[in-house]
């Protein structure tokens, strides 16, 4: 370079270098690196709201910073920026901040980064493609509704047969080999690519171009540990090398924001031989990678309650009623069971699914078994008596004799009548202020609870405010009809107590009766004058609280019916009516039955309250962690509105939070254990203030009924909670009582039902955890999934009984058990613990 041509470039760099910031970004110092629970990085970096920043990857040490992986605007002080993917090592990392004001054009489309940010997912800052209608597709798939809404499922695709019964989103990639352009397609409305094309313009499908599908494998575990994940392929299976595999992936993924590191690359038959002699750069890649002969082999069990028991095997449809010798084996997850045996389904539960809930209460074995009826030791003893016992990796199933299910039931059934708690001195409908703990006995445990919660000092509104309706009302009632008497003819009836259906539709019956039943004129004047100290116009939402549930010696989760008064429906009687009739429904009966609770001691107390509509997000609490048995932590499980935790729909996946009891050093800490997929990817639905105010809320509640509770430093005592966040953005607790475990997992004395002590610590860990059992002789450690799929792990033995260091470096962000067998007992005895 000459003097003259080194001086005019000295001269203009000012100029290049004065707009840099335009051109080039302005990089930005990374203050913290961290890796979250589905193994995504966390960059924080300072910020300022008028900034916007874009993260950039490079695969290598020594390359250079070209791919773009995502964009966050600036946050006061600091942002997080992470990506789709499984993290890089910090020096594979750059972030460059630009100015809203003055912002580029990062995908050199000719628009610019912010007006494609705000007009997501229409358009895209990290995609050079033209926006298209949206009836035909999108540039960008923001969440999993919106892959869904793209999705079609096919049962037969005799073209590639491993899209079948699998939902499916087809994409198109123009200019693959200069300036990338993605189109993830309405597949519905476009069975085929080249359908798609000509739409489009694109009328040449060659080289520059690649065409495939993302597949949604719901029963296959991802890279980040959990259930779920994507795949993609190209058409037919076709294999494509390396370069281009990688750089797929890294553009679905940048444009498919709402994966959590649960994005794949499919592996079939017909492009495993190009696998085969890649895999070198694969296995030096982060590509993620599922085979197909993997698919079916990823989930084959999962134990979700872990117990023994004896029953008739009976395969059951949703609309059939199983009695409680019966162990069950359903295809559809049932919204409702009445107490049984076990039981086994052929599809994905979730642990708080009210399946799981009563499983627990009841003490019974409860196992996802994936295609059980393929299983000749399963299949051969339907429709025999049989013994069932679940493990948390394992189940055992044999054929039992009758006098062995006889003697099952003889024993876990209680020997003399039982008395639910009845006090029928209140006689009055009370504000919920007037009602103390001590009155649970008169209204309720439900009721009990809620007003005892008013007293905790909450923000207004945090819990609701209403009235309590007596047992009293219930039993007044029920005399004035002579429906008692009605009550002991039904019971006796020899055909009520020996065939079920019978059973079913007599109660059905007298369901009718009580709704249809008049009330003395003094009780409907005393509901009327309480449904009008509502504000004019208010929909009220009537409770079940009986003195059959919600107490620490019985849960009765889903056993009754609560209802809404909407104004337009008149005397609140009607409502009232319906709560009192749930009383007998089929399964409420028979639960009471089995338990032996007098039937006519048994009542309904009803809970009053303003009904919540249009609520953001819903969701269930403990006051400890019970699913993954983590230390010093609270257990959250939320979902959107009103979408289902107890029984979601099954592409619906809630998320799941694990909340530090206390702020250490102020550092709210929390794990993301698994994201929903039905929010954006950079948000979570407990975010914020809410973590916060749910730490407090949670903390009360645990301390104050620990005391009502006499159970002060019981280790297995915790709250369940129900949580609502409203229209109006309030967290709101609607509902408190003992979380199931504290009934089940002691024995009457309140000491532990077990004496093996297996401590495994830290939970949550990094790298390493410590294994210890007091006097247990444990010889052998094994580490499984939550499908039980052995994972291999190395250990340090330390002492002959057990002391041993596991590192668990090698294991992706997720959940996992740490089980040693004791050959004094015979048994495996195991933990949970997340990897962080």
């Amino acid at each position: 370079m000459s003097n003259h041509t080194f001086l005019k470039y000295l001269l203009i760099l000012p100029i290049i270098l004065c707009g840099s910031h335009l051109i080039f970004g302005q990089q930005v110092p990374i203050q913290n690196y961290n890796i979250n629970a589905n193994g995504q990085v966390q960059l924080e970096v300072n910020s300022t709201t008028d900034k916007y920043y874009i993260l950039k990857v490079r695969h290598h040490i020594d390359s250079t910073f070209d791919l773009p992986t995502s964009m966050a605007l600036g946050a006061s002080g600091t942002t997080i920026i992470t990506e789709s993917l499984e993290q890089y090592p910090l020096e594979y990392y750059q972030v460059l901040e630009y100015s809203i004001a003055s912002p580029v054009d990062t995908d050199n489309d000719g628009v610019d980064d912010i007006t494609e940010y705000q007009n997501f997912p229409i358009q895209s800052p990290l995609n050079a493609a033209t926006p298209i209608n949206e009836n035909d597709g999108l540039l960008t798939i923001d969440s999993f509704i919106t892959f869904k809404s793209l999705s079609l499922i096919k049962q037969r695709v005799l073209w590639s047969e491993f899209l079948n019964g699998k939902g499916f989103v087809k994409y198109l990639i123009t200019d693959f080999h200069t300036d990338p352009k993605i189109y993830f397609i309405n597949t519905n409305k476009h069975d085929l690519h080249a359908d798609f094309a000509a739409e489009i313009g694109v009328s040449h499908l060659g080289d520059d171009v690649k065409k495939g599908q993302v597949i949604y494998h719901p029963t296959s575990i991802s890279n980040n540990g959990t259930l779920g994940t994507f795949a993609f392929n190209y058409s037919n299976g076709f294999p494509e090398d390396f370069d281009i595999v990688q750089k797929t992936y890294e553009l679905l993924a940048r444009n498919m924001p709402f994966i959590k590191n649960n994005l794949s690359y499919f592996v079939t038959e017909n492009n495993e031989d190009q696998y085969n002699q890649d895999v070198n750069l694969f296995q030096n890649s982060r590509i993620s990678l599922l085979f197909e002969a993997d698919v079916y082999a990823d989930i084959d069990f999962w134990g979700l309650n872990p117990a023994e028991g004896y029953g008739f095997f009976r395969q059951m449809s949703l609309g059939e009623i199983p009695t409680a010798k019966d162990i069950v084996l359903y295809e559809s997850l049932p919204n409702t069971l009445p107490r049984v045996g076990g039981v086994m389904t052929s599809v994905i539960q979730t642990p708080l699914s009210h399946v799981n809930l009563r499983a627990i209460q009841n003490e019974i074995p409860n196992a996802f078994i994936r295609d059980p009826l393929a299983i000749d030791s399963i299949a051969d003893l339907l429709d025999h008596y049989i013994y069932f016992k679940v493990e948390q990796g394992s189940y055992e199933i044999r054929e039992a004799t009758l006098d062995e299910v006889n003697s099952w039931f003889d024993n876990i059934r209680p020997q003399e009548p039982q008395d639910p708690p009845l006090n029928l001195s209140y006689t009055q409908i009370l504000p919920l202020d007037d009602i103390s703990f001590s009155m649970f006995d008169g209204f309720g445990a439900k009721c009990a609870n809620i007003a005892t919660m008013r007293t905790f000092g909450f923000p207004a509104g945090t819990i609701p405010n209403g009235f309590g309706v007596p047992f009293y009302f219930y039993q007044e009632f029920m005399e004035y009809n002579n429906f008692f008497d009605e009550v002991d003819q039904m019971i006796s009836n020899p055909s009520f107590q020996a065939d079920r259906v019978i059973r079913n539709e007599l109660l059905k019956a007298f369901r009718k009766k009580v709704k249809r039943a008049e009330m003395p004129d003094w009780m409907m004047i005393e509901l009327e004058n309480m449904q009008l100290s509502f504000p004019q116009g208010t929909s009220i939402r009537c409770r079940s609280s009986s003195n059959n549930e919600d107490l620490p010696k019985f849960n009765g989760a889903g056993l009754y019916d609560s209802k809404t008064q909407h104004p337009s429906e008149g005397h609140i009687t009607k409502s009232i009516k319906q709560v009192y009739a749930s009383l007998w429904n089929l399964r409420a009966f028979e639960e009471r039955d089995f338990y032996r609770i007098n039937h006519h001691i048994t009542s309904m107390g009803v809970l009053c309250h303003p009904n919540y509509t249009d609520e953001k997000a819903n969701g269930v609490g403990v006051s400890a962690d019970p699913i993954y048995n983590t230390e010093n932590t609270f257990y959250l499980n939320s979902q959107i509105g009103e979408e289902l935790i107890t029984n979601p729909d099954t592409n619906a996946i809630p998320e799941e939070i694990l909340l530090d009891r206390i702020i250490v050093n102020n550092n709210d800490r929390y794990i993301l254990v698994r994201h929903s997929n039905l929010v954006p990817s950079d948000s979570i639905i407990m975010g914020g203030k809410y973590l916060n105010q749910m730490r407090d809320y949670l903390s009360t509640i645990h301390d104050e009924f620990a005391i009502l509770y006499h159970a002060v430093n019981n280790d297995n005592f915790a709250m369940d909670i129900e949580y609502k966040i409203t229209s109006d953005d309030q967290l709101i607790i609607k509902q408190a009582r003992p979380w199931v475990s504290y009934i089940w997992e002691l024995d009457d004395d309140g000491s532990e039902a077990d004496d093996i002590n297996l401590k495994v610590f830290p939970n949550p860990a990094l790298d390493f955890v410590i294994v210890e059992c007091d006097d247990c002789h444990i010889t052998r450690i094994k580490i499984t999934n939550v499908m039980g799929q052995q994972i291999e792990a190395r250990m340090i033995r330390e002492t002959v009984d057990l002391s041993a260091k596991i590192f668990i470096n090698n294991l992706s962000p997720g959940i996992y058990i740490i089980s040693g067998f004791s050959e004094t007992k015979g048994r495996y005895y195991s933990k949970k613990i997340v990897k962080q």
